[in-house]
């Protein structure tokens, strides 16, 4: 029987047991408890691993249990978002398979200045865009040209967005600047606010690689006067969904519209240096021009979120899914 640990952050000390069976019954670890009753069903040993910031710990138990594989759920390390690459790193260098994007591209996903620097040189369509390091914070903004959004570099989920994102002028964009250099200490992007659909396009593959039926966020009763972003309460509050009448669903697009959004993720998949499986947010403009907003390597596996569903739609059961991403690690 294949032993597979299921690797995931945890905000404080995991228990001296690893004994989780409490934390499944919190909706935020659907994915973790997905993933293990998954493995479970293919005939394999599911291990549950919580990590936090005892890296001696980490690699104790590794050693000892000498997994076949560790299904990758982390995305943080000592609930420092830029831990995710090093702890993929620590599996390559302990020479054991793991699901998903590797150290180099999660590094390099997850930088969203050096991401759309790759992208730009690829021929690829992304916001146009400044950076504010934590190091020299922008004290003038002269030639954007606003509307603009802002988020920071290092951050996933829409952490750090909210309706204050969005900035139409330069003093409440620097204000914004401060608010998030000081809450996060990261570097700041601000960026061009494209107008268009918000679309949720899932790859999986290696070498070849399969385009995912696509998703669309949509905001049925939303205040027109508020732009259309998927902040983290649009994306993660229930209420605040039901209220406004948002709501994620398959996107109705033409056959050829769907080819080029196609064509783009595979480019943006490639050009990143991903691996496995990913999710890419891009901004469908009413002229037709594609536009990527982020690339999300190793994303929600949660059975109700859209990576999951788009899998469904193309075939593939939960289950399926799970064994699908492992078979992609073990090759």
């Amino acid at each position: 029987m294949k032993k597979v640990v299921i690797l995931f952050d945890i905000a404080t000390e995991p228990p001296a047991d690893h004994n989780y069976k409490d934390l499944f019954k919190d909706v935020s670890f659907e994915s973790e408890k997905g993933v293990f009753d998954a493995v479970k069903k293919m005939g394999c040993d599911p291990i549950l691993i919580g990590v936090h910031n005892d890296i001696y710990r980490l690699t104790r138990d590794l050693s000892k249990i000498q997994p076949d594989l560790v299904f990758n759920l982390t995305e943080a390390f000592g609930n420092r978002r830029d831990g995710a690459p090093q702890l993929a790193a620590l599996l390559d260098l302990l020479e054991i398979p793991y699901t998903g994007t590797k150290s180099l591209g999660l590094g390099l996903a997850q930088d969203k200045n050096l991401a759309k620097k790759i992208l730009v040189h690829h021929r690829i369509r992304v916001p146009k865009w400044i950076t504010s390091h934590l190091r020299r914070p922008l004290k003038s903004i002269k030639t954007f040209d606003w509307p603009a959004f802002v988020k920071p570099t290092m951050e996933e989920s829409s952490e750090g967005i909210s309706r204050d994102s969005f900035v139409e002028n330069e003093a409440d964009c620097l204000s914004r600047i401060r608010y998030l250099h000081e809450k996060f200490g990261t570097d700041v992007i601000v960026e061009e606010f494209i107008e268009g659909r918000e679309l949720y396009v899932s790859v999986m593959g290696n070498q070849r690689l399969q385009v995912l039926p696509i998703r669309e966020i949509s905001f049925k009763d939303y205040p027109e006067d508020l732009p259309k972003v998927a902040t983290y309460k649009v994306k993660w509050d229930p209420e605040y969904r039901k209220r406004w009448g948002i709501r994620n669903s398959f996107a109705k697009l033409t056959e050829e519209q769907t080819d080029a959004i196609q064509s783009v993720a595979k480019r943006c998949f490639e050009a990143l240096q991903l691996s496995g499986f990913a999710r890419f947010d891009i901004r469908l403009k009413d002229d037709g021009e594609i536009v990527i907003l982020e690339a999300n390597p190793n994303p929600s596996l949660s059975p109700s979120d859209d990576f999951a569903q788009s899998a469904n739609k193309a075939g593939f059961e939960y289950g399926q899914t799970v064994e699908k991403i492992i078979d992609l690690a073990l090759q």
